[in-house]
């Protein structure tokens, strides 16, 4: 009956929980941004504004000392303040677009450029001057007057 009594004491005291650290905060907080209107949407993660980003980073500590796992936390804060506190939209539907259309415009852009560089340089090649040699009789006759011209004055 003693032990019973000790182990009954035992299982009730409280469990100490333990403090999420400042690098489990900023794991969670990398993925939202500030909603303060001053800095920019900048990074929960790296904002220093006192009117939300630090209020905001307490309230994932305390989530994080509460159990809460980064998910969790991250759905909180979407059905608080809704879709554009991500720091990053999620690739679903129209918000495809915004993962897509980067990535098209860097394969456009770099397909463009080599077109117009074999095009130059295939008009480069064309364009290149025929040797005295190899020309018509008239610019030899040409060269050569010229060339006596020259040597008379």
């Amino acid at each position: 009956m003693c032990l019973l009594l000790v182990a009954v004491f035992f299982l009730a005291l409280p469990v100490p929980i333990r403090a999420a650290t400042p690098e489990e905060i900023k794991v969670v907080a990398k993925d939202l941004v500030c909603l303060c209107g001053s800095c920019n949407r900048e990074s929960l993660a790296t904002c220093t504004c006192g009117e939300f980003a630090v209020p905001q980073r307490e309230v994932i500590g305390t989530a994080l000392d509460a159990g809460k796992n980064r998910d969790e936390i991250v759905a909180d804060f979407v059905s608080r303040y809704g879709q554009m506190v991500l720091a990053s939209p999620p690739p679903t539907g129209y918000r495809l677009l915004a993962w897509i259309a980067p990535i098209t415009a860097l394969i456009l852009g770099v397909f463009l450029v080599r077109t117009v560089l074999l095009k130059w340089r295939k008009d480069q090649v064309q364009t290149q001057p025929v040797s005295a040699a190899a020309g018509p009789q008239e610019y030899n006759q040409r060269l050569q007057q010229e060339l006596k011209d020259f040597d008379a004055e």
